[in-house]
């Protein structure tokens, strides 16, 4: 499969200004932005003070959280919740900026940073008043944005100072719909107050077989041990900020969600198996997909028994076959991906166009020609027949990535099997990333101001409706 990206030249958030004196002199109060590395590159932002420092850290890492620090002189010390130690920041005031070190266990790696501020890093998080509740994402392909995560409306942020203005649409500015602030306390959006809904957020590394992966857990509020799903990517060399606005619909609803970098990608070791859908490479990426079910069920906040996989896109064949050999795997939420055959689903893209242009045929004229070849390589049927736990499959009908109407008819006959418990929803204007389009292309989902109407409350009706709600 064909790596499903924003193919726009957005930039990433993050935005730096001097707020202090950049003296040796000055002490270490104040702002900074940085850089570590830890096997992969990452961003900070912090802001120390009083014995106390606000972390954020970069797109798909932990969100703003405040942490004791230890200042002694030149030298400043911190670390932020993770497993299976803290990631422990140490760094020494030269030259008007920080150097030094971050270390997570065995993992070791440089840290630097320089005065100035991120507003993009401290606006992301879940922000809510009464039954209204928002999220700001972001990631490497676009704006960050602001999600209104039960009607799915969206609309991108964009920088104005120490503000930004809100657009009017998922990535188009004009014309705008008001501004918004944020900071450590909470959110100032078209002139309201909405407080910030604090969440607990831990980095983590867990093995999986030779390679070391590196995530983020984010945990929902309450008490208790929570459901959680581990989030299968989709293809390419994709990083843990991948489709953040479903990461959030699922912690919204009380799902822990485990988001992992790629083997190879990002801060993870190991190889990247490569972005095509061969048997090896969905293979080694349904071990990593068990590993890190395993190393949910292990962790003192989750709930062993109601761990699953959520996903999108590649996830639809790379997740059954986790769930099909891996008992820790509890159940399934799969957006948007094939239930056809690999060389199948190449073709369907190739006739629709892949969402960069329309497409030359109609919808039945090409979903007859990917039938009329036949099915040959991987193929997640066999995996989906071996599966007795419950399972949504969400399409959007006018996805030119992967063949709705074809995935529909391949689980429909095994979902009406005695019992089974598999969903499968189809929003009929949603296209690949279920963003609500007219035509499914990728130019048009851009201007596109929803998620499928309908969508966020129907995956939250489904997890309420099997106890995996928190």
């Amino acid at each position: 499969m064909k790596r499903f990206a924003l193919t726009v030249p957005l930039a990433m958030l993050l935005c730096a200004g001097s707020q202090a004196d950049a003296r040796p002199g000055a002490g270490l109060a104040g702002s900074w932005i940085g850089t570590y590395t830890l096997t992969g590159p990452g961003q900070v932002a912090l802001v120390a003070g009083g014995g106390r420092v606000a972390v954020a850290l970069g797109v798909g890492h932990a969100d703003l959280q405040t942490v004791p620090s230890k200042i002694d002189g030149a030298h400043i010390r911190f670390q932020l919740p993770g497993r299976p130690a803290p990631l422990a920041f140490e760094a020494r005031l030269t030259n008007g900026g920080l150097v030094g070190t971050v270390r997570q266990g065995p993992a070791h790696g440089t840290f630097r940073a320089r005065r100035g501020s991120a507003p993009g890093m401290v606006a992301r998080g879940l922000y809510a008043r009464a039954a209204s509740v928002q999220a700001v994402v972001d990631d490497p392909y676009g704006p960050a944005r602001l999600v209104d995560l039960q009607s799915g409306a969206v609309h991108g942020l964009y920088p104005a100072g120490a503000s930004f203005l809100i657009g009017s649409g998922f990535a188009t500015r004009d014309p705008v719909g008001g501004t918004a602030r944020f900071d450590a306390a909470g959110a100032h959006l078209a002139g309201k107050p909405v407080p910030r809904r604090r969440l607990r957020q831990l980095e983590v590394r867990f093995r999986s077989g030779d390679a070391m992966l590196s995530g983020t857990l984010t945990l929902p509020l309450g008490t208790g041990r929570h459901p959680a799903v581990a989030f299968v990517h989709g293809s390419g060399p994709t990083e843990r900020a991948y489709l953040p606005e479903l990461h959030a619909l699922l912690v919204r609803n009380g799902v822990a969600v485990l988001a992992y970098d790629k083997r190879g990608i990002g801060q993870s070791g190991g190889f990247y198996p490569g972005e095509s859908p061969t048997d090896g490479a969905i293979d080694v990426l349904a071990r990593d997909a068990a590993a890190a079910a395993r190393f949910l069920r292990s962790q003192p906040e989750i709930d062993p028994v109601r761990v699953g996989l959520a996903g999108h896109s590649q996830a639809g064949w790379i997740a059954p076959l986790a769930a099909s050999r891996e008992p820790a795997i509890r159940f399934l939420v799969v957006f948007s991906g094939p239930a056809v055959t690999a060389d199948e689903n190449d073709l369907y893209q190739d006739l629709a166009g892949e969402g960069e242009q329309p497409a030359e045929l109609t919808d039945a004229e090409i979903d007859a020609q990917v039938t009329a070849r036949g099915r040959s390589g991987v193929d997640p049927i066999p995996w989906i027949r071996r599966l007795r736990i419950p399972a949504l499959w969400v399409y959007g009908g006018r996805d030119r990535h992967v063949p709705p109407r074809l995935s529909e008819r391949r689980l429909e006959p095994i979902a009406r099997e005695p019992g089974r418990d598999f969903t499968v929803v189809d929003f009929p204007k949603a296209n690949h990333a279920l963003v609500e389009t007219t035509t499914g292309l990728t130019a048009e989902m851009l201007r596109s101001d929803t998620f499928a109407p309908g969508m966020f409350a129907r995956v939250g009706d489904w997890l309420r409706a099997h106890h995996l709600a928190g």
